[in-house]
């Protein structure tokens, strides 16, 4: 009985940072989208931490 309930755990998890992903992926794209993308900025998810810092900072 052991294994067939870890192996459910496993597929519960997975299932769980299935949805968390595509969760933040749906919101980056999202935020993305609504915002003006200025070239003189960088980008990629380092340049979105530090402007959501910036954010919270402000």
């Amino acid at each position: 009985m052991q294994p067939s309930t870890n192996t459910g755990r496993r597929a519960r998890n997975a299932v769980v940072l299935a949805l968390i992903v595509a969760t933040v992926w749906a919101g980056t794209a999202l935020t993305r989208g609504a915002t003006e993308v200025d070239p003189s900025t960088p980008t990629g998810p380092v340049a979105h931490f530090g402007r959501a810092v910036e954010l919270i900072r402000g």
